[in-house]
């Protein structure tokens, strides 16, 4: 049979015509080895953080403001900022116009003190601030309007010692599933088994930021610690020693151990 293209065609005539599916096969292949990036852009953050008050007054609760945005100064809304200041340690999250704020539950000490913050989104490098904030004493010389007002708000989260017992303010900064405690008080940073429950605190408690942080008092004997409300220590800080002894004896009797 004569190959009418051949004669109609002359030019072609040796040349072997390729089929369009065999040139597509070949694209395939050759697109398929180029390497595709899986980098993620990220940005940066900028961030502020200060204390609300500057100085603040031995007793006071020490609040911690600040303000995440991008490069282009718009808000960062619902990033992650850790807080590191005093004995705390605190996470919260930003809100629609990229602030965040955190009270203390601990009655401060005076000193002065510094503010570590870390915040954290995906997409964005981790943003980093620091600032300090000073606690001042009680006036020696109050007159006695600051007098008044110092008594109008003495609670101060020392320790109360008498004899052999010393009763401490406590914060819960944690409550596990075994429904077991952690507690910061004073320097001490202790776990107590089976105990948060007693005092109507639940796991979901410590699933959100808190606005009211979860206190409680300890009792130490000797070697021994024991939780209890936090109004025992409220109660114990303004007793005189005449009847300190007997309450804070009578307390920690009256104590129920946990099953």
């Amino acid at each position: 049979m004569i190959n009418n293209k051949s004669k109609k065609y002359p030019e072609l005539k040796g040349i072997t015509i390729v089929p369009i599916s065999v040139v597509l096969v070949v694209f395939i292949i050759a697109f398929s080895s180029i390497q595709v990036s899986h980098s993620t852009l990220t940005y940066n953050m900028l961030v502020n953080v200060s204390p609300q008050t500057n100085p603040i007054t031995q007793g006071d609760y020490p609040v911690i403001i600040g303000n995440v945005t991008d490069q282009a100064y718009k808000p960062v809304t619902d990033a992650t900022v850790l807080i590191l200041f005093g004995s705390e340690a605190v996470t919260t999250t930003t809100d629609n116009q990229g602030d965040f704020r955190y009270q203390s539950g601990i009655p401060s000490t005076p000193g002065t003190y510094e503010i570590d913050v870390t915040v954290s989104k995906t997409g964005y490098i981790n943003g980093l601030a620091s600032s300090t904030y000073t606690v001042n004493p009680y006036p020696t010389n109050a007159t006695q309007a600051n007098a008044t007002a110092e008594i109008s708000n003495p609670i101060t989260g020392l320790p109360v010692s008498i004899g052999n017992y010393t009763v401490y303010l406590g914060k819960v900064t944690q409550w596990n599933l075994e429904t077991t405690c952690f507690v910061d008080f004073s320097t001490q940073y202790m776990r107590f088994l089976k105990t948060c429950d007693l005092y109507n605190l639940a796991p979901a408690d410590f699933q959100t930021d808190q606005q009211i942080v979860p206190m409680v008092t300890v009792i130490q004997y000797n070697n021994t610690y024991r939780l209890f409300p936090e109004n025992v220590y409220d109660e114990a800080y303004y007793l005189g020693n005449g009847t300190l002894n007997g309450f804070v004896t009578k307390t920690w009797h009256s104590y129920t151990a946990p099953h």
